[in-house]
């Protein structure tokens, strides 16, 4: 909407710059004219497209940030404290490594989406249980400490084929064919899970 109101007043301001031009006898204050109106339309048009950039890329951290909030908010009491803080860690471990993974393959980039993918899935399961919890009688978290023992593997597994894919890249020259074993099986088993 914004968007669309300010090139109407540009279109105006431009109307009104023509009749400037052509109908008044001083053709310098038509000039200036068009020329605020230049200026006023790359200046607004400017400003809202890196607004769009600015609310994106806010966007895109509240969305990461929501289920961390959500499990935060739904463990009472802290009882659930030291999973909260498994899921969290596991979770920024696979974040941290992101600038990296956007170096790598297409394919790479869309496994890491889907790790990172389950590491948020798995802190939104969590925070369902806790949600769910009977806070009462306190039965064993079975549920909550799967979740964290998967998600160990996970990030063990995600570590190990990072590592292999570094060390790939860095020595090209001696490459062992049992790392390209090894990341093979490394992928393999992601996507199993």
């Amino acid at each position: 909407m914004s968007f669309l109101l300010v090139n109407v007043i540009s279109l105006i301001m431009f109307i009104l710059s023509i009749v400037l031009i052509i109908f008044v006898d001083n053709a310098g204050i038509g000039i200036v004219f068009a020329a605020l109106w230049l200026i006023y339309t790359i200046a607004a048009n400017m400003y809202l497209l890196t607004q769009k950039d600015r609310e994106a890329r806010q966007e895109e951290k509240r969305r990461k940030e929501a289920p961390l909030d959500r499990m935060r908010n739904s463990d009472k009491g802290g009882l659930f404290r030291t999973e909260s803080a498994d899921l969290l860690r596991q979770y920024n471990s696979i974040l941290s490594r992101e600038e990296y993974m956007k170096t790598t393959t297409e394919s790479m980039q869309d496994l890491y989406a889907k790790i990172l993918e389950q590491a948020a899935s798995n802190i939104e399961s969590a925070a369902a249980y806790m949600e769910s919890y009977d806070y009462y009688t306190r039965p064993e978290p079975v549920y909550l400490h799967n979740l964290c023992k998967q998600g160990e593997v996970m990030v063990a597994k995600f570590n190990l084929l990072v590592e292999q894919l570094v060390d790939i890249d860095t020595n090209p020259t001696s490459l062992d064919m049992n790392y390209v074993d090894d990341v093979m099986n490394c992928l393999q088993e992601m996507q199993s899970m």
